[in-house]
């Protein structure tokens, strides 16, 4: 009970006192001055002799020590790329070791290793795991989607005939081609006209005088049309179904016009009449 007024008193005695109370600047900082022009001013602040230092005369002068701190002189790429092959010696070093030491731990490395590296990624579970943490698979990532069998869109249609005439040489002759002689009302010249559409891939003279059109068509079918009297044709014309690929003249009564004609598929010889409605 009697200590309330001593202490009441005391916190009196120090109010009074406050105002004669003067700061002790002497002490020592608790963080070292810069060393620099501006260390004066502040020094002379702490003193009570000079006026509180102006920031940005400060900030001025030291503004390039400032900048510089922290940097770090950044590795040459010469010595990192030596570093990075020191190392990849090394593992390829260790790897071939194991592989040439004959004994039982090492097989058990050399099975590690071999299935590490043969061993195919399962991509079901890093799905399913996607799936469960980021509410689906990656839509970017084509392995992570729904794989679905590719099918070739192909559709099979019959050609139409390179002319009106009807086979006198068929396929198993020669395994080859065909030869068509034109209906007995064609006289004159007699127009040889492309099966379907297609690029003229090559025009050349036969042995025994007659023009051959090599014509490249859709489906993976290539045609020869042999015996040709002339085309207007070149390599790389365009050709749609129905164009005149060629002619072919009356040589005479003694001979009779005949049409080589032929289709490949796959580099192999096939039959035309199972392509080509003949009459």
């Amino acid at each position: 009970m009697g200590h309330k007024p001593n202490a009441g008193n005391y916190r009196k005695e120090h109010i009074r006192n406050l105002p004669n109370t003067k700061q002790d600047f002497a002490k020592p900082p608790r963080f070292g001055m810069p060393e620099d022009s501006g260390a004066d001013d502040w020094r002379g602040f702490q003193n009570g002799s000079t006026g509180e230092p102006d920031p940005e005369k400060l900030w001025k002068e030291r503004r390039q020590d400032w900048n510089d701190e922290g940097r770090r002189e950044k590795p040459r790429f010469l010595s990192g790329l030596i570093r990075r092959t020191v190392i990849s010696c090394l593992l390829f070093g260790t790897v071939w070791g194991i592989f040439a030491v004959q004994q039982p731990w090492a097989y058990r490395a050399q099975n590690f290793i071999t299935g590490a590296l043969s061993k195919d990624m399962d991509f079901t579970s890093v799905r399913a795991w996607y799936e469960r943490y980021f509410d689906g698979a990656p839509a970017f990532i084509p392995i992570f989607g729904d794989s679905e069998t590719a099918r070739k869109a192909s559709v099979h249609h019959k050609l139409a005939p390179p002319l009106t005439g009807s086979i006198v040489k068929p396929f198993a002759s020669t395994l080859k081609g065909v030869e068509i002689i034109p209906s007995a009302g064609s006289s004159g010249s007699v127009t040889v006209k492309s099966v379907d559409m297609g690029r003229v891939l090559s025009v050349s003279r036969e042995a025994e005088g007659g023009i051959r059109v090599t014509v490249q068509h859709s489906g993976g079918i290539t045609a020869e049309y042999g015996h040709l009297s002339g085309t207007k044709r070149k390599a790389d014309d365009w050709l749609q179904s129905g164009d005149t690929v060629g002619w072919m003249e009356e040589t005479g009564a003694s001979s009779t016009n005949l049409l080589y004609f032929a289709l490949i598929q796959d580099k192999a010889y096939i039959d035309p009449a199972e392509e080509i409605g003949f009459d």
